[in-house]
C-alpha cells in the first residue's frame, strides 16, 4: 500500500468523523445535551478525526511542512484528550467531582485552539485545498459561544471535516498539485 492510498484511506475516516460529529447535533436537539446518544455520536467522531486529519496532511504534506505537521498532532491529541473527556462525561465523571479533569479540559482547549489556528492558516496558504472547509473549521469555535447556535457547531465542525476529506479522496486541488502531482 503507497502513500497515495493511506492518505486516501484516512481522509475517508475524517469524512466519517465529519458524519459523526454531525450526528451529535440532532443527538442533542432530540434527546437534550449531554444524552448517552449524542455522547455516542461524539466519541466515534474524535476517534475518527484525530485520526482523519492525518490523510488530510499527507494529501499536502509537502506545503504544510513541520508547522502544519506539530498543527495536525495538536489537533489529534486534543481529539484524543476530547474522547477521554467524553468517556468520562459518560461515566458521570465531572470536573467538580474529580482533580485530573479540570486541567484536561484546559489542556485540550489548549491544544486544540493551537492545532487548529495554526492547521488553518497552513492549509490557506498550501493553496492545495479550498477556503470554504477551512473557514467553517474556524467558525465552529465561535458558533460555540452563541447560546442559540451552540448546538449548531458541530454542524460546521463535521462539514469542514467532510469537505476537507472529499477533496483528499476526490484528489482535487485548487491551485498547487498535491504530494501526489494531482
Amino acid at each position: 500500500m503507497n502513500l497515495e492510498r493511506v492518505a486516501t484511506a484516512l481522509a475517508g475516516v475524517a469524512i466519517l468523523g465529519g458524519i459523526a460529529r454531525i450526528g451529535m447535533t440532532p443527538s442533542a436537539l432530540i434527546w437534550g445535551e449531554n444524552s448517552v446518544q449524542e455522547l455516542v455520536f461524539g466519541l466515534i467522531a474524535c476517534l475518527f478525526m484525530g485520526v482523519g486529519i492525518f490523510g488530510v496532511y499527507l494529501y499536502q504534506a509537502h506545503r504544510l511542512g513541520i508547522t502544519g505537521l506539530a498543527s495536525v498532532l495538536l489537533l489529534s491529541i486534543s481529539s484524543t484528550l476530547t474522547a477521554a473527556l467524553v468517556w468520562s462525561t459518560m461515566l458521570g465523571v465531572m470536573a467538580e467531582d474529580q482533580p485530573f479533569v479540570a486541567p484536561l479540559q484546559t489542556i485540550n482547549s489548549t491544544a486544540a485552539m493551537l492545532g487548529t489556528i495554526g492547521f488553518c492558516v497552513q492549509t490557506l496558504r498550501a493553496r492545495i485545498l479550498p477556503a470554504w472547509p477551512v473557514v467553517l473549521f474556524l467558525l465552529f469555535p465561535a458558533i460555540m459561544f452563541i447560546p442559540a447556535l451552540s448546538n449548531w457547531g458541530a454542524v460546521l465542525w463535521g462539514i469542514s471535516y467532510m469537505g476537507l476529506g472529499y477533496y483528499v479522496v476526490g484528489k482535487k486541488s485548487v491551485r498547487h498539485p498535491s504530494v501526489f502531482g494531482m
